[in-house]
């Protein structure tokens, strides 16, 4: 077991020194437009990676449908469990459900799948990231939105990157090396910068102990580490694959709900809570996590 713990420091230290100097940043009055940052990654850093490595795919067609159909499961599970606990509780289905939705499987997800797993991890992450990229751009946004649109999806690179990265596997295309050595360096921008960006945004909330938002947390994991296993039973997923799909359950919410409820003016101080809470509390049950399957 100490071992094992001793094995997690090269993992999770250098992602919270990374978050942590992002916090800091900010902290000393340091301006960074934010909106520019996330736009560099959304436009370019994200696309690239997402098309650096689908034109690299190592993993069978079998596996990659089994973690298509295991993250769109995740998501639409949580999404009637999180709809039918805040209506039984009593809490704004649309300020809550959404955050409890969706798992930081960008800043956080990808990033960890690369420490401990290695390529093939990242490899699996970001088949993950890109399902629930698209399920947020539509579905979750229509949400906060109130209206059903597909307007972000289609305005959304990543979906662009998906495509042409697919089609260029398919067809066994090769690309120039100058093209792949490109897309691999501006690649490398992402994770880095998504940490940072997050530090900065966790900066920005303020925050307040909520017991409420501390047990609806708790459940949320039991319930998505619950449909996390049933879906790998199910499929008979294992190695690897497996413990990607279990990471899901004990990451904390998305730094784009906040966003999101802020655009869209629902409750953002509620979902800042909620954020701020979950990613505490996904300090620890990574942590423990990890420990017991690395």
């Amino acid at each position: 077991m100490i071992g094992n713990f001793a094995q997690l420091f090269p993992i999770i230290i250098p992602i919270i020194i990374i978050i942590f100097v992002g916090y800091i940043w900010n902290k000393i009055g340091n301006n960074l437009n934010q909106t520019e940052i996330t736009n560099i990654i959304t436009w370019i850093g994200a696309p690239c990676l997402i098309f650096n490595t689908l034109i690299k795919l190592e993993s069978s067609v079998f596996l990659l449908k089994d973690m298509i159909l295991s993250a769109i499961f995740m998501v639409l599970s949580m999404f009637l469990f999180s709809y039918i606990l805040l209506k039984l509780i009593n809490f704004p289905i649309r300020t809550f459900i959404n955050p409890m939705s969706f798992s930081n499987s960008g800043n956080l997800g990808m990033t960890i799948s690369l420490f401990a797993y290695g390529s093939l991890g990242l490899e699996l992450a970001v088949i993950v990231f890109m399902i629930t990229s698209i399920l947020h751009f539509t579905l979750g946004v229509s949400i906060w939105s109130g209206n059903w649109s597909t307007r972000f999806l289609i305005k959304t690179p990543v979906i662009y990157a998906v495509f042409l990265a697919l089609s260029i596997n398919f067809f066994s295309i090769e690309l120039p090396k100058t093209l792949t050595n490109t897309t691999s360096v501006l690649a490398g921008i992402t994770i880095p910068l998504l940490l940072f960006t997050m530090g900065i945004s966790l900066n920005k909330i303020s925050y307040k102990l909520d017991y409420k938002i501390i047990i609806l947390i708790i459940l949320r994991i039991f319930m998505a580490f619950t449909m996390a296993y049933l879906i790998i039973y199910l499929l008979n997923i294992n190695g690897i694959a497996k413990n990607i799909i279990l990471l899901q359950a004990f990451l904390p919410a998305p730094i784009f709900t906040y966003l999101f409820a802020s655009q869209y003016n629902v409750q953002p101080d509620k979902v800042a809570n909620y954020l701020m809470t979950s990613t505490i509390i996904s300090l620890f049950t990574i942590t423990i996590f990890l420990t017991l399957t690395l």
